[in-house]
């Protein structure tokens, strides 16, 4: 494969690496108005290499850090936009006891919500669960978010990049090497030849310190069990996606099979060198047990579809990254270059748009603080000694993934 003839000069290309669910929106938001100006270069654009192609899709709009909150707000109007199933409002179910002050600070945060009792719950979700591990001991057994929803992360990124193909978007099947800054603008290497762009953008997921070492303690990747159940016909009803909190567990209804994930185990940080051309990673020993205990909140006949025994059932290492205060870095990271990095789907719409606009010029002023909070440099302030402590502030942040809390500065 060679290059293609790029219509535009150098100074006016813009390069988005990486053409995972952020990058492939960005693509599609850029091109809108910058049509064939617009670059989205990977390794495989369709066949999605990274995280996006494992990723479980579960989408909660409430955070206890209001970025994200607001970022998934706007993704999910986006995702609804596009009509389809690729995003279906099926709500979302957390149980457990001890959620009234979070299903309280959602409502304050404009997310629709409900406490319910374990008779509702067990109503939403009839023969998925062990109604014992339901937890009664206080007046709610878990809150229900009925605008929330599960998305088809692939098919979302598909879309996308339909959609900035019809705009005239370049999309181009090269790995990316290295990256020179020239006087005007940047010369790219890549595994199909070099080229000029006036500006680049990393949207590269666990790659982002490899191509960006600036960012190594910043953006760490985790590694992150998961698994499908045996096929089966699918349900009349989609059911909501379920949480446990406290277990650090979630499962989803995916169609045609079931998913469970589980974040009750320590953190394990996979080192650059580990990534491999994809974003799955070895096997965890530990992982077996950790999500044997999660099929233990489901009834029996749900947990044996699950079994490693039972033929057609899957599990993986999917790899993804974290951030020292949990929130993605999206902005300008020096001049001509930006990065969208740490992101989730539940934000990846949202955090497009916003790096979106900050390229074309269209901030709002009402979206700075947003920005700043985002801003890709925040980190920079730090000692290379204290940097250090940066990764294991990332790991930290890897067991309450879903439920996030900041920590002062």
């Amino acid at each position: 494969m060679s290059l293609p003839s790029f219509p535009h000069p150098p100074s006016d290309r813009i390069l988005i690496i990486g053409a995972g669910i952020v990058g492939s929106h960005l693509a599609s938001f850029l091109s809108s108005s910058l049509g064939s100006r617009v670059i989205l270069s990977d390794k495989d654009v369709r066949g999605l290499p990274g995280s996006t192609g494992h990723a479980p899709g579960f989408v909660g709009q409430y955070n206890e850090l209001s970025p994200l909150t607001e970022l998934a707000k706007r993704s999910v109007r986006h995702y609804v936009s596009q009509g389809g199933d690729a995003f279906q409002v099926v709500g979302g179910l957390e149980i457990g006891s001890g959620l009234e002050k979070r299903g309280a600070d959602a409502k304050s945060a404009g997310i629709q919500v409900e406490v319910m009792e374990k008779e509702r719950i067990m109503g939403l979700v009839p023969d998925f669960i062990n109604e014992d591990c339901v937890d009664v001991r206080s007046t709610s057994a878990g809150l229900f978010f009925p605008q929330d929803g599960t998305a088809n992360a692939i098919q979302l990124t598909h879309l996308a990049q339909d959609q900035a193909s019809k705009n005239g978007a370049i999309l181009l099947n090269a790995e990316v090497k290295s990256h020179v800054k020239l006087e005007e603008g940047w010369k790219v290497i890549t595994s199909v030849g070099d080229f000029e762009v006036g500006k680049v953008v990393f949207c590269t997921g666990i790659w982002a310190s490899q191509l960006l070492p600036s960012l190594e303690h910043s953006v760490v990747s985790v590694a992150h069990p998961y698994s499908y159940s045996i096929p089966h016909e699918e349900r009349p009803n989609k059911m909501p996606f379920i949480r446990w909190p406290h277990k650090h567990v979630y499962a989803r209804d995916h169609g045609t099979k079931d998913g469970l994930g589980s974040y009750a185990h320590a953190p394990v940080k996979v080192p650059r060198q580990d990534h491999g051309q994809t974003a799955y990673g070895k096997w965890e020993d530990e992982f077996d047990s950790v999500l044997q205990d999660g099929y233990e909140l489901l009834n029996d006949t749900m947990a044996k579809t699950f079994s490693v025994e039972a033929e057609g059932s899957e599990r993986f290492n999917g790899l993804f990254s974290v951030t020292p205060d949990g929130m993605p870095l999206v902005g300008q990271i020096q001049d001509g270059m930006y990065c969208a990095v740490g992101v989730w789907v539940t934000h990846a719409a949202g955090s497009a748009r916003l790096l979106a606009e900050t390229l074309l010029g269209d901030g709002k002023k009402d979206d700075e603080w947003l920005r700043t909070a985002l801003d890709p440099k925040r980190f920079d302030r730090y000692t290379n000694e204290e940097k250090n402590d940066l990764e294991k502030r990332s790991l930290a942040k890897y067991n309450d993934i879903y439920n996030k809390e900041g920590q002062s500065e």
